[in-house]
């Protein structure tokens, strides 16, 4: 029963393939000794004890299982490791593997596979009968079938034996209900890519049978000339090399010399395709010749072949010119179509040497491993023979880019734009986009880009999610999902479009919506680091550390050298209360040999210096940070460190020095044209001078960062604005129109975890003194709390969040609440037990702590 099959027609048939694989690879023969396939052997079978209807009734629901998962309960290498599950192990809940399946369907399988066979349904009409009671609570649409005819030219007879075979005629309808519910359930599996009109296509690495290792690298650069090539057209949908590669790993078949029918299909499934280009390259002295065969899945067969010949290794761009209008007429391309495709020759849009388009080719597939620093080096070889090939300066850029080298990619983004008419329309596009997008002044000009870009694409994941990022990051947040769409519907296989989702839900304060997002990802694709990353910040966000933990230690399994895993292991036992553990984390990160590991860890420090008061130490970490990044050009990054020594400066009174290192800022900002980093050095520079009662300048900073913002493409970021504004009005003594000011303030931020949503403490901390200010003990409480509360939101501004506890004190104390104040002293103290000499809110909670014990005794 296990080996039922359903034929295009709809036919049922029979196929009694187990038994003989058993035998030949983990069954076991022999008298008086088990004979079946053990995956789908009830624990009674195997033990070799007699059997009836139920032990079918437990194989029943194995088939069942894999009907709604796609993978069988217990799998292992041996029949001896099977057995032992089948009779030693629960089956995972269905629904871990597949959410879409209902409750009742959960319950119907588990009740079939009970280790006990009195526990199961005793006989299959119970399960007929169950099922039919599901399906009644199940939406359909009606629909008239053909009636059913044969669909071979002779007839197949099945013998049964009464004493082999216990299920009844009944179990077979059971499985044709079951099967309807698994098509319902199961569309994400399925080889047909999403309905988009157009032909689906994966390029596969090519078979090298030229016997010359020499040539191998020819495998991977060859698909990767095609690719590029058929990208170009408006009527395909083409995997690129990226995510071929990443497929590729996913299903361990990167080595893989050639493929086998099963490892084809597994790799449609995964890549939501329905046609694969498999190649082959041969040679005969310098005679070259590329063949192909193309084969479409879900109809299994076959819909074209070909080849070309070509003389030496310059003969390969003609070539694979000619396969790309080959494998178009393959594809039902009509004549007109192809003829008003977009089809520029490849050696026109990509490069004239062959030899430094393989070293591109190596330079990406390090890039797709995050070896970032050999990706450059191999981009740079390439240049070296071709100084104009604009594909591997973009490349570069991106590498730079993912290596916090923001100077270094802007220029090699730069020369790529003045080489783009050396690239294809399509990466033209894309390039623009990408160049316009570095700029909030020109961002306006990327998103129109990317959106005339996707009206001759629109079904390109890459655009889209580009796309989406931009809008998250101008906290266009339902644009970044809406966004997210096509690429989640055509099963990206990338992390990118969830994670733009998952912190869009996040920003937006909807965890658990964030939570499905990241879910789907792992029910419908497989497991990511990047996502388990994401889920872990989704933890933290609700505060569900201990899961949190949980998610950090299976990402650090999956990729050991991620500097971000220790960044967030770090961040969660600061969280806890651990700080000295937390330090330890952030060590871990001077072990790794990742470029950005370093920066992260005096970023992280500095945090950690702010939160205890440590405002001199955060001073050196930050002097240390800007030393280096002013060695290596890095102004961007220079800023953001010099960011954190003007507020360590501020908040230790050193409001001079502090202005100047805002003054700093702004101006390298100017020069580096970021816009948001001039915003907020502005912002800064107000909150200083509200410190050193310089009400006036506070007030002209105000106007001049309005100004600022009034040409923000995120008008959001007025909350800037009305921020420093409620401060120059509590610094007069308006505690009533600085609330007001401060209110439509925090109203305009995100929620936690994304940024800037991590600056809530900051905009809060002002609102909370404004109702201390005024009187309002219970309403400043409140806010005070909501400080203490925060999770994520808490991580930038340490100093606020302890803070927050001494003014919890106060406010406990003034309303004869003695035990809270006392409490609310010691973890304020305990936090800063170590904060610099002289900070007046240390001494003053020492003195009221002592003074209320003395009380008390």
């Amino acid at each position: 029963p296990q080996n039922i099959m359903i034929d295009r027609d709809g036919n049922v048939r029979i196929m009694d393939f187990g038994i003989a694989r058993s035998l030949k690879v983990k069954g076991m023969t022999g008298a008086g000794v088990v004979i079946g396939t053990p995956e789908y052997m009830s624990p009674e079978q195997i033990e070799g004890q007699d059997v009836d209807s139920r032990s079918d009734i437990y194989s029943l629901g194995i088939i069942l299982y894999e009907m709604m998962t796609g993978r069988v309960p217990f799998e292992g290498d041996t029949f001896l490791s099977i057995a032992v599950k089948q009779k030693t192990e629960q089956p995972r809940n269905p629904r871990d593997l597949n959410p879409q399946i209902p409750d009742d369907i959960v319950r119907l399988i588990l009740h079939c596979l009970e280790k006990d066979k009195a526990k199961r349904f005793q006989k299959v009409e119970d399960i007929l009968s169950e099922l039919g009671k599901i399906e009644k609570g199940i939406p359909t649409t009606e629909k008239i079938l053909p009636a059913i005819k044969p669909s071979t030219s002779r007839e197949i007879t099945v013998k049964f034996n009464p004493r082999k075979l216990v299920i009844p005629m009944a179990a077979l309808v059971v499985l044709v209900v079951a099967a309807i519910f698994a098509l319902r359930l199961l569309t994400h599996r399925s080889l047909i890519a999403p309905s988009t009109g157009k032909p689906s296509l994966a390029v596969m690495y090519f078979e090298n049978m030229t016997g010359d290792v020499g040539l191998d690298h020819w495998r991977k650069a060859l698909p990767e000339l095609l690719i590029t090539d058929l990208s170009q057209s408006k009527y395909l949908n083409v995997l690129s090399g990226d995510q071929l590669y990443d497929i590729l790993s996913q299903l361990s078949q990167l080595e893989a010399k050639s493929y086998s029918s099963k490892a084809l299909k597994e790799f449609a499934v995964h890549g939501g395709v329905n046609h694969i280009l498999l190649g082959q390259l041969t040679r005969a002295g310098d005679s070259f010749r590329l063949s192909y065969t193309l084969k479409k899945f879900g109809a299994g067969e076959t819909v074209g072949s070909g080849w070309v010949a070509g003389q030496g290794l310059g003969s390969f761009y003609p070539m694979v010119d000619a396969l790309t209008r080959k494998v178009k007429e393959d594809l039902k391309l009509t004549t007109a179509e192809i003829a008003g495709d977009i089809d520029a020759e490849l050696g026109k849009i990509t490069t004239a040497s062959p030899e430094a388009f393989v070293l591109y080719t190596e330079g990406r597939e390090y890039h797709n491993k995050n070896d970032f620093a050999k990706s450059i080096e191999m981009m740079q070889k390439a240049l070296a023979i071709d100084p104009n090939f604009a594909m591997a300066y973009r490349s570069m850029a991106m590498s730079y880019n993912n290596s916090y080298y923001m100077a270094k990619a802007e220029a090699c983004l730069k020369k790529a734009m003045e080489l783009s008419d050396r690239i294809s329309e399509k990466e033209r596009l894309l390039l623009q986009a990408e160049y316009y997008s570095r700029s909030e002044a020109t961002k306006p000009k990327a998103i129109e880009a990317y959106k005339k870009f996707l009206e001759i694409y629109p079904d390109d994941s890459f655009a889209n999610i580009k796309l989406a990022y931009i809008y998250n990051s101008c906290e266009m947040y339902e644009e970044a999902i809406e966004r997210c769409r096509v690429p989640i519907r055509d099963k990206d296989r990338t992390h990118y479009a969830y994670s733009y989702v998952a912190s869009s839900y996040l920003a937006l304060g909807q965890p658990e919506k964030a939570k499905d997002v990241i879910m789907g990802y792992f029910s419908a694709i497989g497991d990511s680091g990047p996502l388990r990353f994401d889920l872990a910040d989704v933890y933290m966000y609700q505060g569900k550390y201990k899961e949190a933990l949980e998610e950090v230690e299976k990402t650090i399994a999956l990729n050991p050298e991620d500097p971000q895993n220790f960044l967030s292991k770090g961040n969660l036992f600061v969280y806890l209360g651990d700080l000295s553990q937390a330090a330890e984390e952030y060590r871990n990160l001077l072990k790794l040999s990742a470029l950005e590991a370093q920066g992260f860890y005096l970023y992280e420090m500095i945090l950690l210096a702010i939160l205890q008061g440590k405002f001199n130490e955060t001073e050196a970490l930050a002097r240390k940070a800007i030393a280096a990044m002013e060695k290596s050009d890095e102004k961007f990054l220079g800023n953001v460190f010099r960011n954190l020594s003007a507020y360590g400066l501020w908040r230790s009174e050193h409001l001079i020095e502090a202005i100047q290192e805002f003054d700093r800022i702004r101006d390298t900002a100017v020069e580096i044209d970021n816009v948001a980093l001039q915003r907020r050095a502005l912002q800064g520079k107000g909150l200083v001078y509200c410190t050193l009662n310089s009400l006036d300048k506070a007030a002209l900073t105000a106007d001049e960062l309005s100004r600022l913002v009034q040409n923000a493409l995120n008008q959001k970021e007025t909350r800037m604005v009305e921020h420093l504004l409620g401060q120059i009005e509590l610094q007069k003594g308006h505690a009533d129109k600085a609330i007001d000011h401060l209110k439509r303030a925090f109203s305009l931020l995100p929620h936690e975890y994304s940024f800037p949503g991590d600056e809530q403490a900051l905009y809060l901390e002002p609102l909370a003194l404004a109702y201390y200010k005024s009187g309002d003990l219970d309403q400043a409480r409140e806010e005070y709390e909501r400080i203490g509360a925060l999770t994520t939101g808490r991580m930038a501004y340490g100093d606020i969040y302890a803070k927050s506890f001494y003014m919890l004190g106060k406010i406990a104390e003034q309303k004869g609440d003695k035990a809270l104040a006392r409490e609310h002293y010691q973890k304020f103290l305990d936090l800063w037990k170590d904060a610099d000499p002289g900070l007046p809110e240390v001494a003053d909670a020492r003195k009221r702590l002592s003074t209320l014990k003395l009380k008390e005794n």
